[in-house]
């Protein structure tokens, strides 16, 4: 592997987790279970989701397969069942709908109504927010593109699926970090509109999933 394919398979890596984990539609419900927290406050629980995000991913691309390997689950049916779940998560994106369930998004804001403090950047933020289902599953299939084999070419492709894991939780903090001037310059009819444009973006993700894990599946049947 060359530089030039180490870069191509990290902005590839980046281009399929940024659309699904979709760090400006989190700034809405960000901004509301931190409207009682000063500035700084704010600002370090940002650093804490984007951190916490970088690690769940990397864990799960680390460990992911090994994983499923225990429990017999090949990487085929984890491509096609992942790219299910992110057409799912597409669709809920595409309908502007929060990731949170209703019940989670009244109890966060209930809990914040009543200055019950509690750190929120794990749960709701991280997960099942930002590292939810949809993005477990798009790692995981990277993890499957990266290689079958321990491999120097994929040990390279998974250094920079973890190079755009890490642009990833820089690109979370500045969103998060900024998220009172983005919802005033793009309002929340803007940051919904673009969410539905990354849901359509993500449903393809999804379906090039499905698609790569059935057309593996059936050579393997050859």
């Amino acid at each position: 592997m060359n530089l030039q394919q180490f870069v191509e398979f990290a902005i590839g890596s980046f281009a399929s987790l940024f659309p699904i984990v979709d760090p400006l539609g989190s700034v809405p419900i960000f901004l509301v279970l931190t409207a009682k927290d000063p500035p700084r406050l704010r600002q370090q629980t940002a650093d804490r989701i984007a951190v916490y995000t970088v690690l769940v991913l990397a864990l799960f691309l680390l460990v992911g397969s090994g994983i499923l390997r225990f429990f017999g689950i090949s990487l085929e049916v984890i491509r096609i069942a992942g790219g299910m779940v992110v057409v799912h998560s597409a669709w809920q994106m595409m309908g502007a709908r929060s990731r949170l369930s209703k019940r989670e998004n009244e109890k966060a804001i209930h809990r914040h109504q009543n200055e019950q403090y509690e750190d929120i950047a794990f749960t709701p933020m991280t997960m099942p927010m930002l590292a939810g289902p949809g993005a477990i599953a798009t790692i995981l299939g990277l993890a499957a593109q990266a290689g079958r084999t321990l491999t120097l070419t994929t040990l390279l492709n998974l250094l920079a699926t973890l190079l755009a894991i890490a642009l990833l939780g820089v690109a979370i903090c500045l969103c998060l970090r900024a998220s009172c001037w983005l919802l005033n310059f793009f309002g929340e009819t803007g940051i919904m509109a673009s969410s539905r444009i990354l849901g359509f973006i993500t449903m393809a993700v999804g379906v090039q999933f499905i698609l790569n894990g059935l057309a593996d599946w059936l050579k393997d049947l050859q």
